[in-house]
């Protein structure tokens, strides 16, 4: 029976492990050359190098991320029920952030900066303990799945936008709207039905910057920008009224932004009332407006019918779904978006998210976008983690 199973003087996980393992021990070792080959140039500079890596390597800072980790979740799910945190302002202060002031103002490492700390540890940890030899072949590929989940997430925070879609039935439009980005644009009238419009990130906006205005050669001075305001008295505020509010859900701040044109300053604040200002050159006049960020979509959607069925003898909805229209450009399909059937185009998602109810108008859908760019990398990352254990626990070197 043993014959059977060493035909040859090899075992069954030898002959599973003779062609693929070998391509990637070579590229372990090319990557772990050019790695400890710099890590040697800088090591003879610094002789202290590899304290500092066994330092950075150690099992308890891999713990110490672990559980700290444990405790950011549970403090941001927490933290959402505040509402003076909310959702947005949880995700922002706990998990997307480097650092955040815990209580009594005491500096707290956030989700990314742990998660920071956590990766040096595991690629510190790897180069240190593992080696170039067939048994440690599924460690590397797990350890690089890993690896890669890690950045994924970052670049997926960093970069990833979220927006929602509100059509009442026979609207369609081809952009979302921030929930909590805001911008200033300036709309200059085109002939009689186009405008061409003018945007800057509220964010980007600084004292003293200069915004051109069309028709006006001095354009307008940003006076003061606020991400979050409050006021008492007259509505709409005057600039002089305005002070910064603190401790604000972002999805609920109404930020404000003062323009000096000419002599004159003037505020606008929230999605309130656009700025009218004459031009000189002709009759017509521009309008400067702070709203809600738009992202454009790459498809034009167009909600034909929405439909929502409730519990017996209740108001609570059991399942709601938008049928909806999508024009790419070159042709047009039917799609049906139900609470747990999202529509997926790229790397663009459109989530059933909620509806608003008119007794005496037409029904109105609120879908939410997400666009994720790399959306499918933590499927990669967990494949290549899988991988990395089934070679681990076929490798004929491992310890058992």
């Amino acid at each position: 029976m043993k014959g059977d199973q060493r035909a040859g003087g090899r075992t069954w996980r030898d002959r599973a492990l003779a062609q693929v393992p070998a391509h990637l021990l070579n590229a372990c070792r090319g990557v772990k050359y050019f790695i400890m080959s710099a890590i040697g140039s800088i090591g003879s500079r610094f002789p202290h190098w590899r304290t500092l890596l066994q330092y950075l390597g150690s099992l308890r800072w891999t713990v110490a991320c672990l559980l700290w980790m444990c405790v950011l979740t549970v403090w941001g799910t927490v933290a959402q029920v505040n509402p003076e945190v909310g959702l947005y302002g949880a995700l922002q202060r706990v998990f997307r952030s480097w650092w955040f002031r815990g209580p009594v103002g005491l500096p707290l490492p956030g989700m990314v900066g742990t998660l920071a700390v956590f990766f040096v540890n595991l690629l510190a940890s790897l180069f240190q303990r593992f080696r170039p030899i067939r048994c440690y072949v599924g460690l590397w590929v797990l350890h690089l799945g890993l690896g890669l989940l890690l950045v994924g997430s970052w670049v997926g925070v960093h970069h990833a936008r979220e927006s929602t879609v509100t059509l009442a039935e026979g609207q369609s439009t081809s952009v979302g709207v921030s929930s909590h980005e805001w911008e200033l644009v300036i709309i200059e009238p085109v002939g009689e039905t186009r405008r061409r419009v003018h945007a800057w990130d509220l964010r980007s906006l600084r004292p003293g910057q200069n915004l051109p205005l069309p028709g006006m050669p001095d354009g307008a001075t940003v006076h003061r920008v606020w991400s979050s305001v409050e006021w008492s008295g007259s509505q709409p505020p005057s600039p002089e009224a305005l002070r910064s509010a603190r401790h604000v859900d972002p999805e609920r701040a109404i930020p404000a932004v003062v323009l000096r044109v000419g002599t004159d300053r003037f505020a606008l604040v929230g999605e309130g009332d656009a700025l009218r200002i004459p031009r000189r050159d002709t009759t017509d006049a521009v309008f400067v407006h702070l709203r809600r960020t738009r992202h454009p979509l790459p498809i034009t959607i167009r909600l034909v019918d929405f439909q929502k069925e409730f519990y017996p003898n209740s108001r609570i909805p059991r399942s709601f779904e938008s049928r909806i229209e999508v024009f790419d450009g070159r042709s047009q399909r039917p799609v049906v978006i139900s609470m747990n059937r999202p529509f997926r185009y790229g790397p663009f998602t459109f989530y059933q998210s909620s509806y608003i109810d008119h007794p005496d108008g037409p029904e109105i859908s609120v879908l939410a976008v997400s666009e994720n760019r790399v959306r499918l990398l933590p499927y990669v990352s967990c494949a290549l983690m899988f991988a990395g254990m089934v070679l681990h626990y076929l490798s004929p070197g491992r310890r058992r």
